[in-house]
């Protein structure tokens, strides 16, 4: 059996990469090249068609977060690997052999994922700490790469600079594990990119940064003879305005809130519908199908909406799953959603400028924003910068796929080609 590193660098795209012939990725001899996004667009739901082969309608990561309905409350803290309703491509039986198989902050790793995992998903819980799988795992990883500032994973400390340690510690795992396929993400590129815009120095900077240690990790693989796939799960596109669906809902009277200890919070079995947000996309979750055209009209209406898609019509982009909600929502490119159901500042809830997820409907980027106060964030969403989501968007500006390797022929228009290039090249 062959072995290979896949890389996911958060965040590029053929039209960041474009911008600086300086770059490693360029120079790869599998030549870098757009792949169709699955819908949406957005790392959880991405990177599981990656593992699996197929689109979120089948594997069941619809989204970066999950609405319970029989509890009736938002979960942004699933890092599961039983969320996925379909394999992943590494525990098929049809497979010559079974590969060792790791996971660097790679989401949904846990319960079964992998053989060896560090890290957790992006999305969740402020990050105090690093999973591990078997136990042990990170300590060793440390001796290597030292301690983990998780500071840098997520929030207004986040940085690209986190990848240094992801990188150390993904070589030491290779290693030590002796893995035969290890799936890598470097987060950064998308950090600056929200903050600050594409075409700013700081994000070129950031991407300059993380493309430098994906060379890095790539000669650490080359050096025990694995080759390297290099992906993204998704490129980002400027905005210039938000869209706050909740807000709308609760104007239109179909969204209900009450007082909560952080101040107002959605009251989710008094609401007739509310949005369920992410980047560009926003699922809507409604009472009956009655409350679900009356929410979709309502956004409708709205210039920063392309889109609201009934449930019929899900399919078609591959998103048919009961994890969806009764309608979905697509801001226009140049747009993206926020989560807040207040319109006033004086109503922001006190869970809004802290770091964690009680109460938000869904991610959040303001979090990359720094408040006056230490440990605060700034609601701000007028000065976030790029976002994500769409599958209209131009194919340059959605995934990537290259290679230190020819790629096989015919293959990687599609994020869910990825599980048939990889076992070519491990098995053949």
């Amino acid at each position: 059996m062959n072995r290979v590193c896949v890389i996911d660098i958060a965040g590029l795209s053929l039209t960041l990469a474009g911008r600086d012939d300086s770059l490693w990725v360029r120079s790869l001899p599998g030549t870098l090249r757009a792949m169709r996004a699955t819908f949406p667009a957005v790392t959880p739901s991405v990177q599981a068609s990656m593992t699996t082969g197929v689109a979120p309608g089948l594997h069941g990561v619809v989204a970066g977060a999950i609405y319970r309905r029989q509890a009736q409350s938002v979960s942004l803290d699933e890092r599961s690997n039983t969320l996925l309703t379909k394999k992943r491509f590494w525990h098929a039986r049809a497979l010559p052999a079974r590969p060792k198989v790791g996971l660097v902050m790679w989401t949904n790793p846990l319960a079964g994922a992998a053989d060896a995992v560090l890290g957790a998903t992006t999305y969740g819980k402020a990050c105090t700490g690093v999973a591990e799988m078997p136990v042990g795992l990170y300590r060793r990883a440390t001796t290597a790469a030292g301690e983990l500032d998780t500071r840098l994973l997520r929030g207004p400390r986040a940085d690209w600079r986190a990848s240094e340690w992801i990188v150390r510690a993904a070589g030491r795992l290779w290693d030590d594990c002796a893995c035969d396929l290890l799936w890598v993400y470097l987060p950064g590129v998308n950090f600056a990119a929200q903050r600050y815009g594409l075409s700013d120095t700081r994000t070129r900077d950031a991407l300059r940064g993380v493309d430098a240690l994906a060379g890095e990790l790539s000669q650490t693989i080359a050096a025990s003879g694995g080759r390297t796939l290099v992906v993204s799960s998704g490129g980002l596109v400027d905005v210039s305005r938000v869209c706050w669906p909740n807000v709308l809902l609760r104007e239109a009277g179909l969204l209900r809130v009450r007082r909560g200890p952080d101040g107002e919070e959605v009251d989710f079995p008094a609401s007739r519908a509310f949005a369920l947000v992410d980047h560009q996309v926003a699922h809507l979750f409604c009472r009956d199908e009655a409350t679900a055209d009356d929410a979709a009209a309502v956004l409708r209406e709205h210039p920063a909406v392309g889109a609201v898609l009934p449930r019929g019509e899900l399919f078609c982009p591959g998103l048919g799953h009961d994890r969806a909600g009764e309608r979905v929502a697509m801001a226009v490119p140049d747009a993206w959603f926020s989560y807040a159901w207040w319109s006033v500042p004086g109503q922001t809830p006190e869970s809004a400028l802290r770091l964690d997820d009680g109460g938000k409907c869904g991610y959040d980027p303001c979090e990359l924003l720094a408040g006056t106060d230490e440990g605060l964030i700034a609601p701000e969403p007028h000065r976030i910068r790029a976002s994500r989501g769409l599958v209209s968007v131009p194919a340059e500006d959605q995934c990537v796929l290259g290679a230190t390797c020819e790629l096989p022929a015919g293959l990687g228009g599609a994020v869910t080609d990825v599980p048939e290039i990889l076992r070519r090249l491990l098995f053949e």
